[in-house]
């Protein structure tokens, strides 16, 4: 029975009494294949499971269901990093078909994971090279994904605190998804300002994620992320187009600009001065 409602579900044909994958099947469902989608069933899980905690997290004052990324597993970081280098590398492709990078040549991805939004760009652009910056819990499993994808020529993989460390050289481009949105606002703050010590004149910035309208109340879907941010965050949360504003200004960034994307998460762009405008 299992087999034949699967066939009607278009998930599998059959063949007198052999059954086989349909092509959406084979494409999303074989365990093990970079395209494989059965495990956000996984992080859907573990979600509800996070927002029901909420009672909790509202009386202690403290996210219950917390996430501490520092002390977090090797495990832990491997089983969510498939389905994130899925979600990064789409932003990757999405964020080059909407801006022009071409006269870039050093990308920046902070919080980068895996490295799959810095492989999208580069793929893009053969002119760029990448850096990607995470904590020392995760960047073992960066360098293996940069292995893997061929791109240890093209790709550095370096692990720092962007709150806490001085980051390194000279970059026209950085790139930071879903990460302030895990950060208290004192550490946002120093976190945009020492990536903005590294953004050459003229460079850019991009961030990805939850961000509120100054209403708080829209889009939803940032809304509705803020439930599941108290509880695995302590101070973390989508905060508002106007904190952002005021952070990345503070940063020494202008032109700041804000698209709202088809899934009601947002991209957040900012430019360096350039020099001659410094000057002038």
């Amino acid at each position: 029975p299992l087999l034949y409602s699967l066939v009607t579900a278009n998930l599998l044909t059959v063949d007198g009494e052999v059954f086989s994958n349909t092509p959406e099947a084979d494409h999303f469902l074989v365990r093990g294949r970079p395209s494989y989608l059965g495990q956000r069933h996984e992080t859907l899980a573990q979600r509800w499971a996070t927002i029901l905690k909420t009672g909790e997290s509202v009386r202690a004052g403290t996210a219950q269901g917390k996430i501490d990324f520092p002390t977090i597993s090797r495990d832990a970081v491997e089983s969510s990093s498939r389905i994130h280098h899925q979600a990064t590398t789409a932003a990757g492709r999405d964020l080059v078909a909407r801006y022009d990078l071409s006269r870039c040549h050093q990308l920046l991805e902070i919080g980068g994971r895996t490295g799959g939004l810095t492989f999208a760009v580069l793929d893009a652009h053969p002119q760029m090279r990448g850096t990607v910056v995470d904590l020392p819990a995760t960047t073992p499993i960066t360098q293996q994904y940069v292995e893997e994808a061929d791109l240890a020529g093209r790709v550095q993989v370096v692990a720092g605190d962007v709150v806490e460390d001085r980051l390194g050289g000279s970059f026209d481009v950085a790139v930071m998804k879903s990460l302030i949105q895990v950060l208290n606002r004192d550490r946002a703050r120093r976190a945009l300002r020492n990536v903005g010590q590294v953004i050459v004149p003229g460079g850019a910035i991009y961030i990805l994620g939850s961000v509120l309208d100054d209403s708080r109340l829209s889009p939803p879907e940032a809304v509705a992320s803020n439930l599941n941010f108290l509880n695995v965050y302590d101070g973390g949360q989508a905060y508002t187009e106007g904190e952002y504003l005021d952070w990345l200004t503070e940063a020494g960034f202008e032109g700041f600009e804000r698209v709202v994307v088809p899934d009601g998460t947002s991209i957040i762009t900012a430019r360096k001065p350039n020099r001659a405008n410094m000057i002038q």
